[in-house]
């Protein structure tokens, strides 16, 4: 969703008639990505505590989704990340990795359908299937058997980590930067410009490709520990949704945590000493609970 913003106000103060519906469609939202191929070389010299290995996961449809894991030895927990728009592993793995690179967790990164080093072309219905897919595989793979298995999901990816902890068996979830419902954010949109702009677009609404999207359904039904986090300053994805997931969450408190951290916006919330406390926090309350499903 980093560009979101950006493209709706300019095509929003180019609509000059007045009274009208403008609709956030799914090529404002998913966007494909090329990327060059990932330097190993390069993580290994910067991350020498994991074993670094590449994976090919195919799709029904005959896509090829990149995937790196991240495998260490002292690992108690694995943590299946789910980027946002415009994430690949080529260019935002390290940067991921250092978030967790002090926690005795392994990690699993993926290029989404169309981004990266995958094949195909993205909608957010392929991405929520092949979300669905990526965990299956992660769930069945022997070097991660017998540990609890944690989605961690950024903006559009939090839509992933949110549909797929609803259906899946999972023993923890991580929502950074998400939202309530598609039709609540686009709203947020329209607020957010000019008077004259407000006063030509009565409303801004999601597309049929993007309605009722968001994580409200599905953090009603969760049954396992959640951790919400969100910048304060995030302009994109504002605090007061990432609380109104929280408020949501149908969980005893000592099972979900709200991290709102001060000064950080959309993209670098986690990128924080308040985040890595919380998430040590988060994966020793996971590990100490109950054995993970399987």
């Amino acid at each position: 969703m980093k560009r979101i913003t950006r493209i709706a106000c300019a095509v929003l103060a180019a609509v000059v008639v007045a009274g009208c519906t403008y609709r956030i469609n799914e090529s404002n939202i998913v966007i494909a990505r090329s990327a060059p191929p990932v330097d190993l070389s390069v993580l290994h010299a910067e991350f020498p505590g994991y074993r670094i290995e590449p994976a090919a996961i195919t799709t029904p449809d005959g896509n090829r989704l990149q995937s790196l894991r991240f495998v260490r030895e002292d690992a108690v927990a694995t943590v299946l990340y789910f980027g946002g728009n415009g994430y690949t592993v080529a260019r935002f793995a390290p940067r991921t990795l250092a978030v967790y690179r002090d926690l005795p967790v392994n990690v699993v990164l993926v290029d989404h359908r169309g981004y990266g080093g995958s094949s195909g072309t993205p909608t957010v219905e392929t991405l929520m299937a092949d979300a669905g897919l990526v965990h299956a595989q992660v769930r069945a793979d022997p070097a991660f058997a017998g540990m609890p298995l944690l989605l961690h999901g950024h903006s559009l990816g939090s839509f992933m980590a949110g549909h797929v902890a609803a259906e899946r068996p999972v023993d923890g979830v991580i929502l950074e930067s998400s939202v309530t419902t598609t039709e609540d954010w686009t709203a947020h949109l329209r607020s957010q410009q000019r008077w004259w702009v407000r006063a030509l677009v009565w409303r801004v609404l999601p597309d049929e490709g993007l309605a009722r999207m968001g994580n409200s359904r599905a953090v009603a039904a969760l049954d396992e520990p959640a951790l919400f986090v969100v910048g304060a300053d995030d302009d994109i994805t504002p605090a007061r949704f990432t609380r109104e997931l929280f408020d949501i969450a149908p969980l005893a408190e000592d099972r979900k945590r709200l991290l709102v951290v001060p000064g950080r916006g959309h993209q670098d919330a986690t990128d924080t000493d308040a985040f890595r406390e919380a998430m040590a926090a988060f994966v020793e309350h996971v590990v100490g609970a109950a054995p993970p499903t399987g």
